[in-house]
């Protein structure tokens, strides 16, 4: 007995062809908000970051915070 045969007699079928609905508009969406939605000015922010030089200490090793 196939996996399809069980699906089809206990009438399941209709529920995983949504679950693929809604899993690719998911995806859709997602792809979308990231070409098209999002700001340049924002991705630019973002790729400068690890180059920004601010005067934030770090903690010590013993958890106390250097002046």
């Amino acid at each position: 007995m196939k996996l399809s045969d069980i699906m089809s007699a206990a009438g399941l079928t209709s529920w995983a062809e949504i679950g693929l609905i809604i899993s690719f508009i998911t995806f859709a969406a997602i792809v979308a908000y990231v070409f098209i939605v999002r700001s340049r000015a924002s991705y630019e922010d973002a790729r400068n970051l690890p180059f920004e030089d601010d005067d934030a200490t770090l903690p010590a090793a013993d958890g106390r915070r250097n002046s």
